[in-house]
């Protein structure tokens, strides 16, 4: 264990945790690896705390990391609450997932964590039992997917008709609903356009229902380079309104692209609400992450 050696994040670590985040989880159901280029954005943020990212190393090569974060406070509960994923770690070197997971948990009660949250799920293989051996209790359904094939969709024909957006005209309105809507800075909504606009891998559409030239719904249909599965995440503002003309938008592309399956992804306070909600429309639930938790 002594050949092994613990670091905090610093800048030039993203492409290999990105690459070691896919390969080795390539047998989980349910997982997604944020590229290096998002983790770059999201890193680069002001209010990121490198000390919630943990590295592995053997020598110069990285060989796992464990991500965590202190959570923000709620208005009815102040304990200081924090969450992490379990570490994730090369074959052959499993050995310091343990050391990574003991070491992060210093880090946040170190930081005031009283309460500490792990992601876990069925398809993310070993965590439930990992979450289990280390005293954690589960608490809920952090977020699931949802999930209709292609050829069942059924979606009424409406008046209203979303239209793709265009880059350079509608650019100003759609980072405003990020800044405004998502809450995001200026320079995170414009690497999220930029990020939509030319991906890293796989291809995205952005529906949008105009009155007159402002935007007054938006949506997102993301398509991988393998089409099979596409995701499109609810409308905004409202996920309900104009649903119908929306569903018939991205169906159209997606069956151009090849695509089968939709997935969808609810979570939040509102996710028994919006799952009855897809659930008219057809969507079976997929698969789930859960908050196991405790305290500390």
């Amino acid at each position: 264990m002594s050949d092994y050696e613990i670091k905090i994040y610093e800048e030039g670590f993203e492409e290999a945790q990105a690459k070691i985040g896919v390969e080795e989880t390539t047998e989980w159901i349910g997982f997604g690896q944020t590229p290096a280029d998002g983790l770059k954005a999201y890193y680069s943020a002001e209010d990121f705390d490198p000390e919630t990212r943990l590295y592995a190393f053997k020598g110069d090569e990285m060989v796992g990391f464990i991500v965590s974060k202190i959570l923000p406070e709620e208005e009815d509960d102040k304990t200081v609450k924090a969450q992490h994923d379990f570490p994730i770690v090369k074959k052959g070197h499993e050995e310091v997932s343990e050391v990574l997971y003991k070491k992060c948990m210093k880090t946040l009660k170190a930081k005031g964590a009283k309460v500490i949250e792990a992601r876990v799920g069925k398809g993310w293989l070993g965590t439930i039992e990992q979450a289990e051996k280390n005293g954690y209790k589960k608490n809920r359904v952090y977020y699931m997917s949802i999930e209709l094939p292609i050829e069942k969709v059924t979606a009424k024909e409406t008046e209203a008709k979303f239209v793709d957006f265009d880059p350079v005209k509608d650019k100003e309105q759609i980072i405003k609903i990020f800044t405004e809507t998502f809450k995001m800075t200026e320079e995170a909504a414009l690497t999220n356009f930029e990020g939509i606009v030319k991906p890293p891998e796989g291809w995205y559409a952005q529906p949008v229902l105009k009155e007159d030239d402002k935007i007054i719904s938006r949506g997102l249909l993301y398509i991988p380079e393998d089409p099979k599965i596409a995701t499109f995440r609810p409308l905004s503002p409202d996920p309900e309104k104009n649903f119908d003309s929306y569903l018939a938008k991205v169906t159209e592309i997606a069956k151009e692209k090849g695509s089968e399956k939709f997935q969808l992804f609810v979570g939040g306070p509102t996710m028994k609400s919006q799952f009855e909600f897809f659930k008219g429309y057809g969507f079976e639930v997929g698969f789930k992450v859960l908050i196991f938790d405790k305290e500390v």
